[in-house]
């Protein structure tokens, strides 16, 4: 009888260990992967951690966890036999992680433990196109600009004013940029006119005032073209248009002592015509005069107002020392934009101490 209790204890004990070392067993070739420098623009990464099941029963993967929605793991639901191997894919989106990154890829199997951490890190560098990209405030399809407006200021006749905007390639293919819809007076280029990827360049203006029949503020735009790879153009102007302006005006800088003593003096007879209460809808008029108190002659050269229900006239454009003209300015009330009328007519002339003078125009609707 004590025989056959030992006997059972013994294959009791038998199954049980049996049991007990029944069991898969996970073994990574490595368990951290160091993916070095790589570019923030250069595409997604991926490594493969390569297991081996180790143990005596079959391997089962039940779920793999990630620390960041950047990292997404692949791997087989298959269950891998002893001996057999198998691996976890692990990709890594750099986009918009510029900087160093560790992150954490958790494998849930049927051993003990059962979890089993792996880790991948690395440093995301900007590219050279995308740090470009962060030094330009402005952008046409893969060209990135300093600014979409050219200030010119002073804009003297007789002399060519020159300026530029900084330009830079921030896409992954070469680009010949153009300039389309550019006013006569006006000549623009790309140097260089090729711009390859991450290249800089300049976009020179060169404007002569002597080509056009204008006085005072203006402001011209044109368009870019050849920013994108297939050469279309960007179909919404408001994101491919370049606005230049300035202040066209004669060169009193270069004026002696003598002529700007004897130059001519505009003075205008009120600096405010109210029209106070325009009833109904007949236009209405009013009177001022415009006077050279200097010693040579006046030229006004311009008559400048940018509100389209004032119209503004002058008998005479030229006055001789001491001579004085009436400019006319009518109001149409059907051409009103609101009820209360505030808007600034300007007179531009060859007074060199006064070369644009307002009117201030002031007007209620009933």
């Amino acid at each position: 009888m004590k025989m056959k209790r030992l006997y059972t204890l013994a294959i009791f004990t038998l199954f049980f260990v049996a049991s007990t070392y029944a069991q898969a067993v996970i073994v990574f070739e490595k368990q951290r992967h160091d993916f070095g420098t790589i570019e923030e623009q250069g595409g997604n990464v991926s490594y493969d951690f390569a297991f081996h099941n180790k143990g005596n029963e079959p391997l089962v993967i039940s779920k793999v966890r990630t620390s960041c929605g950047c990292t997404v793991p692949e791997y087989s639901e298959e269950a891998i036999a002893p001996g057999d191997s198998g691996h976890v894919k692990i990709t890594f989106n750099p986009s918009g992680r510029p900087g160093k990154f560790s992150k954490s890829v958790y494998v849930h199997t049927n051993t003990i433990p059962e979890r089993t951490i792996l880790r991948i890190l690395g440093e995301v560098t900007q590219s050279k196109t995308a740090v470009l990209a962060t030094q330009y405030a402005y952008r046409i399809g893969d060209i990135a600009l300093n600014a979409l407006h050219m200030p010119l200021s002073t804009i003297v006749k007789g002399r060519v004013a020159i300026d530029s905007i900084s330009v830079a390639n921030v896409g992954a293919d070469t680009l010949v940029p153009r300039a389309t819809g550019v006013p006569e007076h006006m000549c623009v280029k790309f140097l260089p006119e090729t711009l390859h990827a991450g290249e800089k360049g300049v976009m020179l203006v060169t404007y002569n005032p002597d080509a056009i029949d204008d006085w005072g503020y203006r402001r011209d735009d044109f368009n870019i073209e050849g920013t994108v790879v297939d050469a279309t153009t960007l179909g919404d102007a408001r994101y491919n248009t370049i606005t230049v302006s300035g202040v066209l005006q004669e060169d009193f800088d270069s004026y002696t002592e003598e002529q700007l003593e004897k130059a001519p003096i505009m003075v205008v007879g009120r600096q405010l015509v109210d029209f106070k209460v325009v009833e109904g809808t007949e236009k209405v008029r009013r009177e001022i005069y415009v006077v050279n108190a200097g010693h040579s002659p006046l030229e006004i050269h311009k008559v400048r107002v940018d509100n389209g229900a004032i119209k503004a006239q002058l008998k005479k454009s030229r006055l001789k020392p001491g001579q004085s003209t009436l400019l006319v300015i009518e109001i149409d009330p059907m051409r009103a934009r609101s009820n209360v009328m505030k808007s600034d007519l300007y007179l531009i002339s060859n007074d060199p101490s006064n070369p644009s003078q307002s009117i201030r125009i002031v007007a209620e609707f009933r």
